[in-house]
């Protein structure tokens, strides 16, 4: 599995425990890098702690995701990392406008 690639063993043992292994199979690797890399280059210092939580954020097209970080980096300000590290439930927010971003388009 990919994931290796991101995670030390003991986050990898982590993922395995909190997702069921045939939905971590069905993550496209390809897509999981490109929001990988987008939140790091954001600066998201927390980027194990998201993908142990929130895995299903890298489902996401990148596109929808960085016009969502867009949309709260114009919110919150330049310190929106800080604010969202501290309050990690507002990645739930983006993943919910990164999908209403995905469904607009397919209209």
């Amino acid at each position: 599995m990919f994931l290796d690639k991101y995670l030390n063993s003991t986050y990898l043992d982590l993922v395995y425990s909190n997702y069921e292994e045939s939905y971590i199979n069905l993550l496209d690797e390809d897509n999981f890098n490109k929001v990988y890399m987008l939140l790091k280059n954001n600066n998201f210092y927390f980027l194990d702690d998201v993908i142990l939580n929130y895995l299903e954020l890298f489902e996401i097209e990148a596109r929808y995701v960085q016009l969502a970080i867009t949309k709260f980096k114009n919110i919150l300000g330049e310190d929106f990392v800080k604010q969202i590290g501290k309050n990690m439930t507002l990645i739930n927010k983006i993943i919910e406008l990164a999908l209403d971003y995905s469904e607009k388009d397919e209209m």
